[in-house]
């Protein structure tokens, strides 16, 4: 296995996290990397069709823009502390942003999930996606990931 020095781990602020801390944090303690923490916001134009003024619009951008800051800081502090990781709030595509983000970063691994059912957003056009155009490895981990497994007799 080649070393880590940077792995971008994406959170989703809606789904349970716990699986991709724990290989993320693993990860890290393994290689040594430097972790970025990333949360991609939509564009606000994602909101446009919902009738609201550009200002208004542009104000509850800026608001979610900060408690998702303030989130994802403290999300760093609790699952990741006594390493070196840096909370980063991205706006756009998913699969653009972290693509963007791994070569200005020089990131060397992506950690995310697999699906998000429960949220406002669905993620498996972006995972596909970015899976399809990464120029380094993504470890994508299931929304509801089971390691038990029982083999068949005779298989």
């Amino acid at each position: 296995m080649s070393s880590f020095s940077t792995i971008a781990c994406c959170i989703d602020l809606t789904e349970q996290n716990d699986d991709i801390v724990s290989y993320t944090r693993e990860m890290a303690e393994l290689t040594g990397a430097k972790l970025l923490l990333v949360h991609v916001l939509p564009p606000t134009g994602a909101f446009a069709s919902y009738g609201a003024s550009r200002e208004l619009l542009q104000k509850v951008a800026a608001e979610s823009r900060q408690e998702t800051e303030k989130y994802v800081k403290e999300f760093a502090e609790k699952y990741f502390s006594g390493l070196p990781c840096e909370p980063l709030i991205l706006t756009g595509r998913i699969d653009k942003a972290l693509n963007e983000l791994v070569d200005k970063r020089c990131a060397d691994l992506i950690i995310m999930g697999s699906l998000n059912t429960k949220g406002l957003f669905n993620f498996s056009g972006s995972t596909s996606r970015l899976i399809g155009h990464s120029r380094i490895p993504v470890m994508v981990i299931p929304n509801d990931l089971s390691l038990e497994c029982e083999p068949e007799e005779g298989f």
